[in-house]
């Protein structure tokens, strides 16, 4: 698929046959003197778990409450479902929105909150009562119609949220880091069972997050937002593998960067000499580059070796090791005091490295990518 460079943000081609749910078009929000989103263009599909990812401050939630309407933009337009949402109000969109604090009215039963929409509108009550049993069925909240929210565990009162915004039947589903107040464990299994969900309804799922992870396991494509503007725009796996810039690779996973000035050109390959004097060669998978040019080159700490042969190889001094059960995350200082991050799978016993013992380290250079200023 073709990216083109749009003023300064990225957006994909439209695949072959698939409709857009949602386009935004150099849109701008500023409040008095402050930024908060820069001349955003994308769309977002029919039937897409499209995920906007980044840092507190980054402009994700301005964006999803423009496209909710309780922002208004400052400039370009925003459509839904091929109509223009200049000026309609949040009531008169077809989106619905799931907060992190649920916003569960605490008086009304469960099934109370997830009829409320549907009352308003004015729907027949046979019908709500059997919209309202799909919605429960759907996110298996069967038996609980009852009960009010503070007899519900978070797990259940997002259960509540989520079955209340589907049953209206939205075009789209906005999602405002709608599991942040879950403990770990339960908002690990609330991903399975959203991306799940999802593909059941078949609706478009527009979900805002700050957790790498998150976004990486349940998003079809994720926008990578800093400073109010799209820094990449991919599906999860291009992201971590080919990440454009030095921030992306930074913000989706852990990462070594080598910061230093670029040597030699040859071919799809740059050796880079780094501040610390150590000479990396990497893989140029983005614009080209010069020799001179001021560069960084990325490599995941999974793609190094404890072995020698690789195209970058160095001795180096185990300083910290962290068993994590399947792995073990090691700390190995090079020469210069320049430290990089190691992990290794615990595939046999007696794997597990001292801190002292000296080691030699290596990786490919075509897992080595440099990387944009």
């Amino acid at each position: 698929m073709e990216e083109k460079q749009t003023r300064g943000n990225l957006r994909e081609a439209t695949p072959s046959g698939r409709k857009t749910a949602i386009e935004l078009k150099g849109v701008c929000k500023r409040f008095g003197d402050t930024s908060a989103v820069e001349d955003l263009t994308l769309s977002i599909y029919e039937g897409e778990f499209f995920s906007l990812l980044g840092p507190s401050g980054c402009g994700k939630t301005t964006t999803l409450r423009m496209i909710a309407g309780f922002e208004e933009p400052t400039e370009g337009e925003i459509s839904v479902a091929g109509k223009s949402m200049r000026g309609v109000p949040p009531y008169r969109r077809p989106v619905n929105t799931v907060f992190q604090s649920y916003a569960l009215f605490p008086h009304l039963s469960v099934f109370d909150n997830i009829a409320f929409g549907l009352r308003e509108a004015k729907v027949p009550k046979r019908e709500i009562e059997q919209r309202v049993a799909d919605a429960c069925a759907l996110v298996q909240l069967e038996g609980l119609e009852g009960r009010k929210p503070f007899r519900l565990s978070g797990g259940q009162q997002q259960r509540v949220a989520l079955a209340r915004a589907l049953v209206n039947r939205p075009k789209v589903l906005l999602l405002d880091e709608p599991l942040g107040a879950l403990d770990l464990k339960l908002r690990k299994g609330m991903q399975l069972e959203l991306k799940n969900l999802q593909h059941e309804v078949g609706i478009t799922f527009v979900y805002v997050t700050h957790d790498q992870e998150e976004a990486l396991t349940m998003s079809d494509r994720i926008a990578v937002m800093n400073q109010g503007r799209v820094y990449q725009l991919a599906d999860p796996a291009t992201l971590y593998e080919s990440p454009r810039n030095r921030f992306v690779a930074d913000f989706i996973g852990q990462t070594n960067i080598f910061s230093g000035e670029v040597e030699e050109v040859v071919g799809e390959r740059a050796l880079l000499r780094t501040d610390e004097g150590l000479r990396v060669e990497a893989a140029i998978r983005a614009r080209r580059v010069e020799p001179g040019a001021r560069a960084h080159a990325a490599v995941r700490p999974e793609k190094i070796r404890f072995s020698a042969g690789g195209d970058n190889a160095f001795l180096g001094v185990v300083r910290d090791a962290v068993y994590m059960g399947s792995s073990t995350q090691y700390m190995v200082e090079l020469r210069e005091k320049r430290r990089i991050t190691v992990n290794h799978q615990n595939i046999r016993d007696g794997d597990i490295l001292r801190v002292g013992e000296e080691v030699e380290v290596s990786w490919d250079a075509a897992n080595c990518l440099l990387l944009e200023e």
